[in-house]
């Protein structure tokens, strides 16, 4: 099992640092948002195909991982190097993110 290199585009970049911020404003335990979110990471690193596939996304090869305790969902596409982690979204809204 290999693990591969992480990136962040600007946009998911932005909803983690949007995200955290609502989380320790409105929280009790806002240790909970660091550990989903690192555990989420360490799963896609390694087992890249383990989230779902998004068809929706106008990026091919989109994939999801669904972060219960904080309710949002990870996308992010892979290759045999590197996980490029696009959005970070709430999983209640109405709409998927803009990718």
């Amino acid at each position: 099992m290999k693990n591969r290199r992480l990136r962040f585009t600007a946009t998911a970049q932005e909803h983690v640092r949007r995200e955290k911020a609502w989380w320790w404003a409105n929280r009790d335990h806002t240790d909970v948002f660091t550990e989903e979110v690192e555990q989420a990471l360490r799963i896609v690193a390694a087992l890249p195909g383990a989230g779902t596939p998004y068809p929706q996304s106008p990026v091919p090869g989109v994939r999801r991982v669904y972060l219960r305790r904080v309710s949002a969902h990870l996308y992010y596409t892979f290759d045999e190097h590197e996980v490029i982690i696009r959005a970070l979204w709430g999983a209640r809204r109405e709409r998927g993110p803009r990718i």
